[in-house]
């Protein structure tokens, strides 16, 4: 996973997607968990509503659900893809750090966990908005990382980010039969 991460950094591209709009605000439309869900953890409206797409999605995923999980939702090319393991979170959240710590928007509420949200000014295409969490659930230490493509013009994407990682969060305590705890 590391290796994975280390390859999407070191991808560049010409055209960077739009930045975060200064103005921007989450009261469009807030963040709700509800299903039906992408990826076993994130709400299909919720990710539409971030994200302004309306078209047809493909969810291709794939790993070990005990242990593992890789998710993409793509059309036309990847629009957000989801990783998470319950190991190696600490070289997981270093490598992120290393990559996308000078992109970074906010570091996570403590109270959700360890990890950042960035924006890497880079095109669509390479999924610019990035998010990684590591947290306890059990005895188990999971992490969790989403990117997207894009967010809707106007959407604050902290605060949105946020919310889809705290839904994210608490449907691995659900599908897992633990309590999510901060790391």
């Amino acid at each position: 996973m590391a290796l994975f991460l280390a390859l999407i950094a070191g991808c560049t591209d010409v055209d960077p997607a739009p930045s975060p709009s200064p103005e921007a605000t989450a009261s469009i439309s807030p963040v709700v968990d509800s299903s039906p869900y992408w990826c076993d953890f994130l709400p299909q409206q919720a990710v539409r509503e971030i994200t302004g797409l309306d078209v047809a999605i493909e969810e291709r995923k794939t790993g070990v659900p005990t242990t593992h999980g890789q998710c993409a939702l793509r059309n036309d090319y990847d629009r957000l893809s989801l990783l998470w393991s319950i190991r190696d979170g600490d070289n997981v959240l270093d490598t992120a750090r290393e990559n996308f710590g000078e992109h970074q928007l906010a570091a996570l509420p403590k109270d959700l966990g360890t990890g950042l949200i960035a924006y890497t000014e880079r095109m669509p295409r390479t999924r610019p908005y990035y998010t990684m969490m590591l947290f306890r659930c059990g005895d188990k230490r999971p992490w969790i990382s989403v990117d997207l493509s894009e967010v809707r013009n106007g959407r604050d994407p902290v605060s949105d980010l946020t919310q889809l990682l705290t839904i994210a969060r608490k449907r691995y305590g659900q599908l897992h039969k633990c309590t999510p705890e901060p790391a």
